[in-house]
């Protein structure tokens, strides 16, 4: 992850539901299709995967780190023994799905949750700066809190940790014994460590660096503020940027003639010659690892993705998108951002096959509100055909209004 906000999850600030929406834009009644977290192909379920194929994921790794029932933690070294019942063998066999991993006996919602708990807690899941990893007694971390916390615990000695980080004595000796960690789940299971500790932890490294999440002027490190905090709730974080000025911003630039260091070339994606530079912050690009059925009915489908940490109005806005159907010339897509100004993003009866990319050129202002909830509709108005929307992709860049 970086400071320009590559590939944002669509769970990582927006509450988790799988449904459709109940009306095409606009949709003031509509619920909002979010991410399924463990489906195969999305950050969550690669991890997963990742994880039980690795040879070093013994039976007892299962069932005493993970921990699963033994039951299912037997059944999954077995199946990956494959008919012969010993790993390095011919007929080993690797998860390519969750749907696989989820037919293995005694494998159900518990175990699939105890896998993802772990693969997010060891950092085997793709996450944001603002992604949560896990809740440890209590204490809830993401990607930049886990850094800072590690990055505290991995250096500092007993007495500090206890004079600084508020850690008890016996905390404090546990974490210098337990060392160096290498993922959040280590020192959030360590014995000796308890919720206080934690907690005294994660609030005395809460200054965060540029480019990471903040909550407010007071949780970013001295000449940083935080910017792009939504204000329709959406999502707690903005992100951690300079106020310094960049030699070269607001200069000319094309694909030939590119910006200056820490600048990006704005209006390049919306089909212009000649663009012009803007601190690279200023751009960003958020992923909605959807996987959402569009079934072969007339009934409109929502999904929504939180933008934080940009400037105040929009610049180049342009859709990227991971759609399978087998009649997908019958489709209307429609983008809204979060002032509910709506784009026709492709209008399939009458264009055809959506492309990959689309870039939005039309409908949605650009002095409109740029951090908050956007949301791509998608309706079948013939109902003819189904598929699946696997994920999609909104790159933004912003300005000040």
């Amino acid at each position: 992850m970086t400071s320009r906000l590559r590939r944002f999850l669509s769970f990582s600030s927006v509450p988790l539901l799988l449904s459709c929406g109940a009306a095409a834009v606009p949709d003031s009644a509509a619920p909002v299709s979010q991410a399924q977290e463990l489906a195969t192909g999305t950050p969550a379920g690669n991890g997963v995967v990742l994880f039980l194929n690795d040879y070093a994921t013994t039976l007892a790794v299962l069932d005493t780190e993970v921990p699963l029932n033994l039951q299912a933690a037997q059944a999954l070294t077995d199946w990956r023994e494959g008919p012969d019942g010993v790993l390095h063998t011919a007929d080993d066999r690797r998860f390519v799905s969750i749907e696989q991993v989820d037919a293995v006996p005694y494998v159900g919602p518990a175990a699939l949750a105890a896998l993802e708990a772990y693969a997010r807690g060891t950092g085997r899941v793709e996450l944001p700066v603002d992604g949560w990893v896990g809740t440890f007694q209590g204490v809830t971390f993401n990607v930049a809190e886990a850094r800072r916390a590690l990055a505290v615990a991995n250096t500092q000695g007993a007495g500090a940790l206890q004079a600084t980080y508020g850690m008890s004595p016996a905390a404090a000796n546990a974490v210098v014994a337990a060392r160096p960690f290498f993922h959040i789940l280590k020192l959030g299971r360590l014995p000796g460590v308890d919720g206080l500790s934690l907690q005294n932890l994660k609030t005395a490294t809460q200054q965060a660096a540029e480019g990471d999440p903040c909550t407010g002027a007071t949780t970013c490190q001295p000449g940083l503020f935080c910017e792009g905090i939504p204000n329709d709730a959406s999502s707690p974080y903005g992100r951690c940027v300079s106020g310094a000025s960049i030699p070269g911003d607001g200069a000319s630039c094309s694909l030939f003639v590119p910006c200056q260091a820490g600048l990006t070339c704005h209006g390049l994606a919306s089909g212009a010659t000649e663009g012009w530079c803007r601190p690279a912050w200023m751009e960003g690009e958020f992923t909605v690892w959807a996987d959402v059925a569009l079934q072969g009915n007339t009934t409109p489908v929502v999904s929504g993705q939180a933008v934080v940490g940009l400037a105040t109005v929009p610049e180049d806005i342009t859709v990227e998108l991971d759609l399978a159907h087998n009649n997908p010339s019958k489709l209307v897509l429609t983008l809204e951002d979060p002032g509910g100004e709506t784009a026709l993003l492709w209008d399939g009866p009458n264009e055809g096959t959506p492309p990959k990319r689309i870039p939005v050129t039309r409908g949605i202002p650009r002095d409109g509100t740029i951090n908050g909830l956007w949301k791509l509709h998608i309706v079948n108005p013939s109902g003819t055909g189904n598929g699946r929307l696997r994920e999609w992709t909104l790159k933004l860049n912003s300005r000040w209004d």
